[in-house]
């Protein structure tokens, strides 16, 4: 499929005719974001759908890369043709794609996001289908001819990266969703095990400490979660040998690919029973060598929302011809299933108390209830990211967001994750 739709195509370019009006892409609810009009592609949102749709310049970018082919190809050719012949002002027409993204929903979540660099997804639990996904920094389509030497040049902010499919981070608590089921799977009497916590550890000379130091005290696998005890799952370490880990990861998707359209990069997993001690240590408590793209970080939340099923991710609802009519359409399927349903509801409740009870991580949003977990962590010891991933509401999941802020204010990212739930799920 990559090769058909490369621009640099051979069979492409030498078939291709000035006289085709390439398709339109719009959005799920039919607003035009992107039209040629007078042979010149107009981009009529520019930045706020810049990674998602990209551009026409230089080999192509985002969704006009990976459906070239079917926005430059003539449903019913030869009736076209034939209409073109016999009555001049008769346009050909290539289909049109119909996107899952939501304008309104992308505006608003390319506003919350600002100039802050991150990302954020928003995707349908159930279906898989992307409402939103942006990254910052960003570029303007409409001008990329113009600023494409300083873009392409631009080291420090690399605007061209899609930080929602191709930023690379580490997952940070989040992972303990993964050190969690392991537990649950690989230990029968996990419910009666405790640990005491008194708010550090000291692991092969490795320092473990809690967040503000605090002392846990004796807790078990729900409390250790909700209150995301890194001394707890430090400790599991001792306990779940890390090929049991690495395998569940697998199960998870790391180190495989997504089967989405965009350009984007697989999340890694290095850890097996020969790794450095030290090492195994940090990844229990999603620190180490792990990273994982926002992409994949939504499907985790997906797994957990969905009762362990993760749904394939796509961007592209259907394929129209020049009449408006469907000519292929994408289906939900299911590209993973990772644990079971009890375990998944499970894990979903105990993340459930995390935003009932924290006071730095109270969304008070009323009448809805949200699951799901943070997770901050430091580049080189020094820069500090921060994670939101959200799954709302529990009892019957909708959508699933997805958010890495680098260096955010704190609690930033709480506050921009309460106003994309409720700008998500329509609330008043």
């Amino acid at each position: 499929k990559k090769i058909i739709n490369n621009p640099y195509n051979p069979r492409i370019n030498k078939n291709k005719d000035s006289s085709i009006i390439r398709g339109s892409i719009l959005d799920k609810n039919n607003n035009i974001l992107a039209k040629t009009e007078s042979n010149k592609r107009q981009y009529l949102y520019d930045e706020i759908f810049a990674h998602t749709i990209g551009f026409m310049y230089n080999g192509n970018y985002g969704i006009e890369l990976s459906y070239n082919f079917s926005m430059q190809t003539l449903y019913n050719e030869t009736i076209q043709r034939l209409n073109k012949e016999f009555n001049k002002s008769v346009q050909l027409k290539a289909n049109s794609l119909i996107l899952t993204l939501d304008k309104n929903l992308q505006e608003y979540c390319y506003k919350k996001l600002g100039s802050k660099t991150g990302s954020i997804i928003v995707m349908d639990n159930s279906t898989g289908k992307i409402l939103s996904m942006v990254s910052y920094p960003n570029f303007s389509p409409s001008s990329i001819e113009d600023t494409w030497e300083y873009l392409n040049s631009d080291y420090k902010n690399t605007p061209f990266l899609n930080r929602a499919t191709q930023g690379l981070y580490t997952p940070s608590s989040i992972f303990k969703i993964i050190t969690t089921i392991t537990f649950m799977e690989s230990y029968p009497d996990w419910q009666e095990y405790t640990y005491k916590c008194k708010g550090y550890e000291v692991f092969n000379n490795v320092k473990i400490n809690c967040i503000n130091n605090t002392a846990h005290g004796e807790i078990n696998l729900k409390e250790a979660l909700s209150s995301s005890c890194n001394t707890f799952f430090a400790n599991l370490s001792n306990i779940i040998e890390p090929n049991k880990i690495a395998e569940k990861s697998e199960k998870f998707l790391f180190n495989k690919p997504l089967n989405f359209p965009l350009e984007y990069k697989m999340s890694s997993f290095k850890l097996n029973n020969s790794s450095p001690k030290d090492e195994i240590i940090q990844t229990y408590i999603g620190e180490g060598n792990t990273l994982i793209t926002p992409l994949h970080m939504v499907l985790i939340g997906n797994a957990l929302a969905n009762n362990g099923v993760i749904m394939s991710p796509y961007i592209v609802d259907k394929e129209i011809n020049y009449k408006g009519n469907t000519i292929n359409k994408n289906m939900p399927k299911k590209l993973a299933t990772v644990f079971s349903c009890e375990n998944a509801n499970m894990v979903k409740d105990f993340l459930k108390i995390m935003f009932d009870e924290s006071k730095n991580l109270k969304l008070d949003i009323p009448n809805l209830s949200v699951s799901g977990n943070t997770g901050i962590f430091k580049i080189n010891g020094e820069k500090k990211h921060m994670w939101f991933l959200g799954i709302s509401p529990v009892e019957n999941p909708n959508v699933i967001i997805s958010i890495v802020i680098e260096n955010p204010d704190e609690n930033n990212i709480i506050e921009i994750a309460k106003d994309i739930l409720i700008k998500a799920l329509n609330i008043n």
